[in-house]
């Protein structure tokens, strides 16, 4: 296993003990605001005004669950992909 590999391993393990849940919230809340913040520009450049309580955090909610959620409930289990190839490999 090369250097790369084994510190990919190392680091996956130390992730992967502290839990599924916790790299979710921690990783999908993240990746969540990001996209929230990306829409909330596309959409509301020039109108700013136009924006509704109601509306910021429908947004914000689906940004961060649903979004965020499926991104951590991806990256986690690509990463486990990984760390699961890595070591039948060597």
């Amino acid at each position: 296993m090369n250097e790369a590999d084994k510190k990919f391993v190392d680091n996956w393990e130390k992730i992967k003990s502290q839990g599924k849940a916790k790299y979710i919230i921690k990783h999908g809340v993240g990746f969540g605001i990001l996209i929230f913040v990306v829409n909330l520009v596309i959409n509301y450049w020039d109108k700013w005004g136009q924006l509704s309580n109601t509306d910021f955090f429908v947004q914000l909610a689906i940004s961060i669950f649903l979004g965020g959620g499926i991104y951590g409930i991806f990256s986690w289990t690509l990463n486990d992909y990984i760390y699961r190839k890595k070591l039948k490999d060597n």
